[in-house]
């Protein structure tokens, strides 16, 4: 067995063109060159789930949108069969091959306000909201004709002002010259006294 085993490789050695089973080492190394594996960084999983409209527990992988893969189990290997299917809060969503196609979140119908009623229309008494509002035009018309008065008064009175002479103004050379000769009278003594001392 031996013999037929060592042939073999002998038969081998041969074809190849080598002699011993250290140029066939060689000659593998050559073919294959080491490679170094590169670590590559593990991707953060956020595991996240939801309920389905009939009591079922989903499982994916960060937020429930389009393009999201649903598993139906918290290890995340079994995907969820394709079809429709709600949510408990009432969210629809579309799954083909696994992945969600589309995603359409439940309208909150709570913030729309309804349209008023018919009814809720002839209870209003028209005739009432017209009065209320004619009341307060009257007054609004009675303060303007009032201003309106009043701007007629203060024009008459401009124009009547604009008709008097003007005044002249009042002049004050007499009364410096009061002064002045007060002045003078004084230092006229006070001249008349010094002469007397001499």
């Amino acid at each position: 067995m031996e013999k037929n085993n060592s042939s073999v490789l002998d038969k081998i050695r041969n074809i190849l063109g080598m002699e011993t089973i250290s140029d066939v080492v060689e000659l593998q190394e050559d073919i294959v060159d080491p490679v170094e594996l590169e670590d590559t960084p593990e991707t953060e999983i956020k595991l996240a789930e939801a309920t389905l409209e009939d009591g079922t527990i989903i499982y994916f992988d960060g937020e429930l949108g389009v393009e999201t893969i649903v598993y139906t189990d918290v290890d995340m290997l079994v995907v969820i069969p394709d079809g429709d299917y709600v949510l408990e809060n009432g969210d629809m969503f579309s799954v083909v091959n696994g992945v969600i196609g589309e995603y359409t979140p439940m309208v909150d119908e709570t913030n729309t306000e309804p349209e008023p009623d018919e009814e809720a229309l002839e209870e209003i008494n028209f005739e009432e909201k017209y009065n209320e509002i004619k009341v307060i035009v009257d007054e609004l018309k009675a303060q303007l004709e009032k201003f309106n008065k009043q701007e007629v008064a203060l024009k008459a009175e401009i124009e009547k002002l604009s008709a008097e002479p003007e005044v002249a103004p009042i002049s004050q050379s007499p009364q410096a010259t009061i002064e002045m000769t007060a002045i003078e009278k004084k230092m006229a003594s006070l001249d008349a006294i010094r002469r007397l001392k001499k």
